[in-house]
């Protein structure tokens, strides 16, 4: 019984979130954004993760910083997002050049063909970051995480799906299509600023986080350079992607602690991005032990 009323309840929040998407797709993605913007700072602060936001920012910047100001952007920003994601899998190359600037493409062009890691993390619009990555390498895997719907899981798979890009779920049931991705030479792209219970603790924005460290694992087993990639948005929904130099470490023999170490210097470029840009940042998990 509680298995079909659970079946029922994703079923309905699939049927409203495809209802959703056909309104906002009637708007274009300029006023799609703006209504959903709207709506999500006079909402928003009503969820209980507006607290959780509260509290992340509190601790990361301190009582003299404007806290409210910031949880009013950045449910601006994640509103935008959700009123963008009709509109930007959708995009053509036209479309996507008009709204988007890359700087630091020669970073890529460096490596002389050979695949790589992408690192980045949950701001601006991380779509247009995954639809992006796709001009830098002929075949790239994504890993990202489930939703808990599924129903809602395969709608986000399908919008995202392209013969260029790999879809590899987080955890167990990824790990052969990682190796796959691997052995065919393709290009891995990770959002690495989540928690990970399962992971290791390293320092981030000045406290013990739980970091996945599966980044730092591929590059030391099979010499994958690490390239940072920063999404900005720049205004509305533009948007600007700054392509960083690969990481450089040196290999001590350690795995762990050179594990560590590379997760440690990953932890400080995101950090550093959220101060740039706080309110675009996904403040709204539990990062952090309490």
């Amino acid at each position: 019984m509680r298995k079909f009323l659970k079946k029922i309840r994703y079923l309905s929040e699939y049927i409203v979130v495809v209802i959703f998407l056909k309104i906002i797709g009637i708007f274009g993605i300029d006023k799609a954004a703006d209504i959903c913007g709207f709506i999500a700072r006079k909402i928003g602060i009503l969820f209980a993760v507006n607290k959780i936001a509260k509290r992340n920012i509190k601790a990361v910047f301190g009582d003299a910083f404007d806290v409210e100001k910031t949880i009013d952007q950045t449910w601006d920003n994640f509103g935008r997002f959700i009123g963008e994601f009709a509109y930007v899998n959708e995009m053509d190359e036209l479309e996507l050049e008009r709204r988007t600037e890359i700087v630091g493409r020669e970073n890529i062009e460096k490596l002389q063909g050979q695949p790589f890691l992408i690192v980045t993390g949950h701001f601006a619009n991380w779509d247009i970051g995954l639809k992006l990555i796709q001009k830098f390498y002929p075949k790239f895997a994504v890993i990202y995480r489930k939703a808990n719907n599924s129903y809602v899981n395969r709608l986000i798979n399908e919008s995202r799906a392209s013969d260029k890009l790999r879809l590899i779920p987080k955890g167990l049931s990824g790990g052969r299509d990682l190796i796959k991705a691997i052995k065919a030479r393709e290009s891995i792209a990770m959002l690495v600023d989540q928690k990970m219970n399962n992971g290791i603790e390293v320092p981030f924005l000045g406290y013990p986080a739980m970091t996945a460290n599966a980044i730092a694992k591929i590059a030391l087993q099979y010499g994958y350079p690490i390239v940072p990639c920063q999404i900005i948005r720049t205004k509305g929904s533009y948007f600007k992607i700054i392509v960083h130099p690969s990481l450089t470490w040196e290999q001590t023999g350690d795995d762990k602690l050179d594990s560590y170490n590379i997760m440690l210097n990953i932890n400080q470029i995101i950090g550093d991005w959220v101060k740039q840009n706080p309110s675009q940042w996904f403040w709204f998990h539990n990062r952090w032990k309490k």
